[in-house]
């Protein structure tokens, strides 16, 4: 009994604290989230350079997030079979190359297959990063630990269109990728030197063949709402056909698997599904503003890139300062509560843009709003699924709580491409060009606004997590005896 306490006592010692693996974690989550948002406001410069449109463009963003998202369940099973610390550090090598090969790249064709690179090791490190903060923290101190990888999830996500802007104003699109090379290498020192390695989930096969389907599955969905605006309907409606096809045959595959990538259990608890899927949607709905603000600024209001840059800053800047709270929010209060109030506010965010576009100051005020509703929301959300992950099941779980991230960015970026041409297409018949373009945005936004409302709605039905069923327990019981 005392050999067992003694060895309790020295795994505590030798096992560094939540903020040191946030903090170790962070240049990778930092990185896989910068390129993200870094990309989207060199967006134009790289069309003229590539002698390109938005249509084709897009692709730069699209294949990136498309590997990040589809690869993601792989790279949480691989972290659950051969340790989460090594597969996160292959990731940093992986994406160092990958960063290298876009910088260098003389076509947009080769940016793209550079993209997939990249994004290769930008999976492994975001499917690994929030299952290595999951791992070494406890129910008690898990919030503030997710809240703080909020805030470095948001200060990438920020950082990205001033660096991108500034970096592309002044050295040309190819400097946004060759900054990611000096932070990636201190990372992989800094992950080697605090991380230590994690056990390994023994199993006999890997699921190949579910890693095809899902793959398969998101491809052909994105792919669809992609071409939706060039091609006929009944081309659009096959590739949706085609995408739930392949959901059902992965369904399928993964029900009768011995070792499935995605355990149908994990699926089936209501907690964790209907976590994902609001947060899809709450995702989905920010995309209109982060992708289409940079062409209407551009393109419309003639605004610079350096400025734009700036006042996407206020987007995570919010998020940022609202992370430390949001994470202790949600070690307090139910995360129904939390989420449906973080989803509100995201919702009367997104109105006040659309009603207000082109006043920069009561847009920056409108983007303020969305950004704390979205942060009350995310923190709230990840802490609700992780803690009501199982253990043998947190690489995967994991990645998929990033997975609601970029397959959210993947369909809305899309989506919102689609709906915003449409909307251009039918309004450049009656309005000056000006008028059209804000006109357009505009329509997209409020369009987009459902999304928050079905994401708060399924919110509101999600349940309660192991954490909040003790803390309730806790609080009737002191209710008694008091």
């Amino acid at each position: 009994m005392e050999r067992q306490r003694t060895d309790k006592a020295m795994t505590e010692r030798l096992t560094p604290g939540p903020y040191k693996i946030v903090a170790a974690t962070s240049f990778g989550v930092f990185l896989s989230a910068l390129d993200s948002s870094i990309v989207n406001v060199s967006l134009v410069t790289m069309a003229d350079f590539f002698n390109t449109d938005l249509l084709q463009i897009q692709w730069v963003v699209l294949s990136y997030l498309l590997v990040l998202t589809s690869a993601m369940p792989i790279m949480g099973k691989l972290g659950d079979r051969l340790g989460k610390t090594l597969v996160f550090q292959t990731g940093m090598l992986l994406f160092i190359f990958g960063s290298l090969s876009c910088a260098l790249s003389p076509t947009l064709i080769l940016l793209i297959v550079s993209r997939v690179f990249q994004a290769g090791g930008a999976s492994l490190m975001t499917a690994n990063g929030l299952a290595l903060v999951t791992y070494f923290t406890t129910p008690q101190n898990r919030g503030r630990a997710i809240g703080m990888n909020s805030i470095v999830l948001a200060t990438a996500l920020g950082s990205g269109p001033v660096l991108g802007g500034i970096l592309t104003q002044y050295y040309g699109w190819s400097s946004i990728f060759l900054i990611n090379i000096p932070i990636g290498i201190i990372g992989l020192f800094v992950v080697h030197s605090v991380v230590p390695n994690t056990e390994r989930v023994r199993e006999t096969r890997f699921d190949s063949v579910g890693a095809s389907l899902f793959f398969a599955t998101l491809f052909s969905l994105v792919y669809g709402v992609t071409r939706s605006s060039q091609v006929p309907a009944n081309e659009t409606l096959f590739y949706f056909v085609l995408s739930f096809l392949f959901l059902l045959a992965l369904l399928r595959r993964e029900s009768n698997f011995v070792s499935p990538m995605i355990p149908t259990r994990v699926l089936a608890d209501r907690r964790i599904a209907t976590g994902f899927s609001s947060a899809v949607f709450s995702f989905m709905a920010s995309t209109p503003v982060t992708l289409l603000i940079p062409f209407l600024f551009h393109d419309a209001l003639g605004i610079d890139q350096v400025t734009t840059g700036l006042f996407l800053l206020m987007h995570p800047l919010t998020m940022s300062m609202m992370g430390p709270a949001a994470g202790f929010i949600s070690e307090h209060v139910d995360a129904r509560l939390q989420s449906v109030v973080g989803l509100s506010l995201q919702l009367v965010g997104l109105v006040i843009i659309a009603m207000v576009t082109p006043q920069l100051l009561f847009m920056c005020m409108g983007v303020a709003v969305m950004a704390a509703g979205t942060s009350l929301f995310s923190v709230s959300n990840g802490n609700f699924i992780m803690t009501s992950a199982p253990r043998e099941y947190m690489g995967v779980v994991s990645a998929l709580t990033n997975i609601s991230r970029t397959v959210g960015f993947s369909v809305g970026t899309a989506l919102a491409t689609t709906v915003f041409t449409i909307y251009f297409m039918d309004l450049s018949q009656h309005l000056p060009y000006i008028e059209t373009y804000i006109e357009a945005f505009r329509g997209s936004v409020l369009s987009f606004c459902l999304l928050v409302v079905i994401g708060a709605i399924l919110s509101a039905f999600r349940g309660l997590s192991p954490a909040e069923i003790q803390r309730s327990s806790v609080s009737r019981t002191g209710d008694v005896n008091s």
